[in-house]
């Protein structure tokens, strides 16, 4: 997963150059009711509290990616340190037997001869 910092202009809204082009192909008029500039004063508070919202909730879920990721890390990390600290383990205990066997077998053999 990665994040990206990306920035989006909410006014003045611009159109897609595909809605541009139909909308200048077509040579119908529209008529609002009640009147365009009604609607948008209707509309416009809605528009950007959605976009500024999707915004927050973005970042929010790339907050929870980042951690998701950050913790499938540590937890990888600490297996392969569990890994080389029970090889260390098991070296060090083998040593100490053969040790334990060693001194067993010298002081047999300086009692018998």
């Amino acid at each position: 997963m990665s994040q990206q910092a990306c920035h989006s202009q909410l006014l003045p809204i611009k159109l897609e150059t595909d809605e541009l082009i139909s909308a200048n192909n077509e040579s119908a008029e529209y008529l609002f009711e009640p009147n365009a500039r009604e609607i948008l004063e209707e509309l416009l508070p809605y528009y950007i509290e959605n976009a500024i919202f999707q915004a927050f909730l973005e970042a929010k879920a790339s907050e929870h990616s980042a951690r998701m990721v950050a913790m499938k890390n540590a937890s990888e990390n600490a297996k392969e340190l569990v890994s080389e600290l029970q090889l260390i383990y098991n070296k060090s205990r083998q040593e100490s037997i053969t040790n334990e066997l060693l001194e067993i077998t010298t002081a047999t053999l300086s009692l018998q001869g």
